[in-house]
């Protein structure tokens, strides 16, 4: 019985409250949202805000991505808040929450929303309780010892807290909504008879949530904010989104590419009108096929010819150029070696003149050493048994006295200086002479006849002149000269001096030392004689007259010359003996090496004549070879230029011969095959130039390979071939482009139709309204006059035919294109919501019946939008139930106090909870409002944001104006 109860009634299902708590503006706010409520505060305090935050509960979303086509937040001034912007708003930190208090037939419950750890993303926790159940761990209300009574902020907020709770409750049926997926089935699925799934039911939508609903549901959520709006054109997008959300099947909707049926017309028009032309070369294409049979034919003969006289002389040549790899390198071995006994030739010849050179100079050296003898032999005997040095000094020293008696001739001052300078010398050495005389003569009156031995030998060691001195000593003094004396000693390498070294000249015995005193007497004796001549050429150099000087000077000149010449025969005589001897065993030794030479000479000049007659011969061999070959490549050279570049491979016949006239009568047939060639290459271009048909080449050439032409024929013919089915394709394809044409056409004027019947369901349901002086209110929908001129021309078009359409019916279709997607490239999608232009009310004003679309107050068109969003949201929800929302109205204090009450009736009748903003109180609007809040009030010191940008606090009471005769004035 319960359960038909339960039936019988509508299942009510509401939101209760809002709170806030460290997000928007607010430190802890409660919000009730199911009773008409007033909100007074200054600007951009977020009263909208908070109201606005119902949308991040009642869309199945989980983060700000994309926030603008989500949630459609919006400034002041009408613009969109980005997703980044909108979650630091709402969600600033980790211990900001946003939580929805709602009601349905299992009981209350709650949404906690709160920040997760992907970017932009938040979570919601739907707990089985009411707010009051949970409110100490978000707010100690009880502490009114601070914030003018208003509670103070808990020590542990934060998402730690949120996974607490989730534990607390989870056994009573607690569950964390992570996914788009949970969200849809736990919020927006009516099963009122399963408690497991409908517990946390919201928005019983008919379907449990599918996408279309929730678009619809999205668009008329969006109305709510905009409910006293008198321009209607905002609306277009809400009636788009709801009606195609009310077809039967997904696929009913309104997404009509038109652009897919131009191209596939365009597509099948081109495909049509190229079958027809190729259709057109069948013929072209036979006379092809015989051109290139008969090239085929003369391409084997000539191939088969051309190819057996290549390998007659492919291999002639080879012989031949076997012959000649092997006849060449004798030749060049020959001509090497002719090279090599050349050179050697040459060699022998330079070396037997470098000989003949080399000795004639030698001959020459030795002509003028054997002088150079003779005249030292000359020499010596003119100054026979004297050695070689002291001839040499006795040259040198004639040379001296000559130079200087050719100074005294030049110069007669100098003379007479020389003979003052002589007679002095004379004068001394005289007086020399006479002194060491007298010691030879006196030597018992000399001092060393006068000591002992020992000292005579050590004064006369120390000194020779000791051996002239004469004097006379006493004892005393003898004494002391012996003891002097003593103090050498007498060694082998000289005397010592107290065990020291004094001299190192080898002490001479006191005959030694006589001898040599007599010596020094006769080489004084002769240097006085030789000092008389000098005194006395001097004397007569220096008084004699000029010209005696003149010829005493050119005879001293010219005996110089001649002592010149001597001395340097005498210095250089050991040298010329050397150079004497060298020569004549050079001279020996080349007069060998020259008789060897001639030898050599005369063998290699048998070989090199050998050389030349081989030579001759092997070149001559070669000379032949060589004109063979060259005969045999001049042939093949010719035969080359012949060969076409399309050779085929034949079964070759074997020739003996091949001759020039073999060669004119195959370039006779390569001229026949190149005009063949020629017209199959025309022919084909034709084919590859006209662009009707997919061949294997790019463009058309001058000359196509065998590979190619095959190919080209191949396809040709595989086109041929395949045109009558490809014909009996297009044609299929044509009568399926023409079902799927006219289904697009209908779908276009079912779609006008659709929306008419729901303009018709919509206006039926306002039936049951009278709004103010208003009667037959009536929603209009304006399509675009484009997208209705278009269905009533297809209205009136044949689409029965096997062919493909008129090109009108495309033509006016791109017409359209063109005029209605101005600017748009790629795809052209009609969709609903580009098809309606407007929407707007009609009416008639009581005791009129002429219908006016002027706008009306502002809160009969509030009544008027909560009529319609009734109506709209009625068929998104389940048939037996109800859903209690808030709706906005944000210029409500610029109505007079009619309109306002207007507004709050026309709420309450469709089940609203309205709600209005103002920055500033007013009486009317207390008046009116059953409840209002002034959040300037409320401001707390102790808050959960540091920076203090969020401060007000209010929860738990409300203002209201009583009648003084209801009991809550009393």
């Amino acid at each position: 019985m319960e359960n038909l109860e339960l039936l019988d009634k509508k299942i009510a299902y509401s939101v209760k409250k809002l709170i806030a708590i460290n997000s928007i503006s607010y430190c802890y706010t409660e919000l009730p949202i199911d009773q008409h409520c007033a909100l007074f505060g200054r600007n951009n305090l977020g009263k909208t805000s908070l109201l606005n935050a119902l949308k991040l509960h009642l869309f199945p979303e989980i983060s700000f991505h994309d926030s603008k086509t989500k949630f459609a937040f919006k400034s002041s001034k009408g613009e969109l808040y980005s997703g980044e912007d909108s979650y630091n708003y709402y969600f600033p930190s980790d211990s900001s929450f946003l939580i929805l208090e709602a009601e349905n037939i299992f009981g209350p419950f709650c949404l906690i929303l709160f920040k997760s750890n992907s970017s932009f993303g938040y979570q919601r926790l739907a707990l089985p309780c009411a707010y009051d159940d949970i409110r100490e761990h978000f707010w100690n209300i009880h502490d009114t010892k601070v914030n003018n009574g208003l509670g103070s902020p808990v020590s542990d907020l934060g998402i730690p807290k949120i996974h607490a709770l989730h534990q607390q409750y989870a056994n009573t049926g607690a569950v964390m909504l992570k996914t788009t997926k949970e969200i849809k089935e736990k919020l927006f699925s009516h099963n009122p008879m399963q408690r497991a799934k409908g517990r946390y039911c919201l928005v019983p939508l008919k379907e449990g949530g599918m996408e279309r609903e929730l678009s619809a549901f999205r668009q008329l959520m969006n109305f709510t904010f905009e409910i006293a709006k008198t321009d209607t054109k905002g609306l277009t997008e809400t009636f788009a989104t709801i009606i195609e959300s009310g077809k039967i099947n997904t696929q009913d909707k309104l997404h009509q590419d038109l652009q897919t049926i131009l191209d596939e017309y365009n597509e099948l028009r081109q495909t049509q009108n190229k079958l027809k032309t190729i259709a057109n070369y069948r013929d072209d294409f036979k006379q092809l096929s015989v051109l290139h049979q008969s090239r085929n034919e003369q391409q084997q003969h000539f191939s088969g010819t051309f190819q057996a006289y290549d390998n007659y002389l492919t291999k002639a040549e080879t012989g031949l150029h076997h012959q000649v790899g092997q006849i060449e390198p004798e030749v060049n071995r020959l001509s090497a070696e002719q090279q090599r006994l050349g050179k050697t030739s040459n060699e022998l010849q330079n070396q037997g003149s470098e000989y003949t050179g080399q000795l004639k100079m030698l001959y020459r050296d030795l002509d003028k050493l054997n002088k150079q003898r003779e005249r030292f032999e000359k020499i010596q005997n003119d100054y026979s048994e004297t050695t070689t040095a002291e001839l040499r000094n006795i040259l040198q020293a004639k040379q001296d006295g000559l130079d200087e008696k050719i100074d005294h001739l030049e110069n007669n001052q100098k003379a007479i200086d020389a003979l003052t300078a002589k007679v002095g010398l004379q004068s001394n050495t005289i007086e020399a002479r006479n002194k060491k005389k007298q010691a030879l003569e006196h030597y018992e009156k000399s001092l060393i006849s006068r000591v002992d031995a020992y000292s005579a030998m050590v004064l006369s060691n120390l000194n020779a002149q000791f051996s002239e001195v004469m004097v006379e000593v006493d004892e005393k003094q003898t004494d002391i000269i012996e003891h002097f004396t003593h103090l050498f000693s007498i060694e082998q390498t000289g005397l010592h001096f107290l065990g020291e070294p004094f001299s190192k000249e080898p002490v001479k015995s006191p005959q030694q030392l006589q001898e040599q005193l007599q010596q020094d007497l006769e080489h004084l004796e002769g240097t006085i004689q030789k000092l008389d001549r000098e005194v006395l050429e001097l004397k007569n150099i220096s008084s004699a007259s000029g010209e005696y000087q003149k010829q005493q000077l050119q005879e001293a000149e010219k005996a110089r010359h001649h002592i010149k010449e001597d001395l340097i025969i005498v210095n250089a005589i050991e040298s010329t003996q050397q150079q004497w001897q060298t020569k004549t065993n050079e001279v020996e030794e080349i007069e060998n090496a020259q008789r060897q030479l001639d030898k050599q000479r005369e063998e290699t000049q048998g070989l090199l004549e050998q050389n030349r007659n081989d030579l001759a011969t092997a070149k001559e061999t070669l000379e032949a070879l060589n004109k063979q070959l060259q005969e045999a490549t001049s042939l093949s050279q010719r035969l080359k230029n012949l060969k076409p570049d399309n050779l085929i491979p034949v079964d070759v016949h074997e020739v003996n011969s091949v001759s020039a006239s073999d060669l004119s009568e195959l370039e006779g047939e390569r001229a026949k095959l190149n005009m063949l060639t020629e017209n199959v290459n025309k022919k084909l271009n034709e084919f590859v130039q006209c662009g009707h048909f997919s061949v294997p080449v790019e463009m058309a050439q001058s000359s196509y390979s065998n590979e190619q032409q095959t190919g080209i024929l191949n396809a040709l013919n595989n086109t041929f071939a395949e045109l009558h089915d490809r014909q009996e394709t297009l044609q299929s394809r044509i009568i399926e482009h023409n079902k799927m044409t006219g289904a697009k056409i209908g779908e276009l004027t079912g779609n006008r139709s659709h929306i008419r019947a729901f303009i018709n369901k919509v206006n039926k349901q306002f039936e049951h309204y009278n709004i103010s002086n208003l009667k037959e209110i009536r929603v209009e929908i304006e399509l675009d006059h484009r997208f209705e001129e278009l269905v009533n021309e297809l209205d009136s078009t044949n689409l029965n035919t096997t062919d493909i359409h008129d090109d009108a019916l495309y033509q006016r279709l791109n017409q359209f294109c063109e005029d209605f997607f101005i600017g748009v490239r790629g795809n052209r999608i009609l969709e609903m919501s580009k098809i309606i232009k407007n929407v707007k009310y009609s009416y008639k004003k009581e005791h009129q019946d002429k219908r006016e679309e002027k706008d009306q107050s502002t809160g009969t068109n509030a009544l008027i939008n909560c009529t319609l969003l009734t109506i709209l949201m009625r068929d998104l929800l389940a048939q037996e139930s109800t859903l209690k929302l808030p709706v906005i109205f944000d210029e409500f204090t610029a109505l007079d106090e009619y309109n306002q009450r207007t507004a709050i009736k026309a709420a309450t009748e469709h089940g609203f909870a309205l709600f209005c903003a103002s920055p500033t109180q007013t009486a009317e609007v207390v008046s009116v409002v059953d409840y209002y809040i002034t959040l300037d009030d409320f401001h707390a010191n102790t808050i959960y944001d540091s920076s203090g940008e969020r401060d007000v606090v209010f929860h738990h009471f409300w203002e209201r104006l009583y009648n003084v005769t209801e009991p809550q004035a009393l």
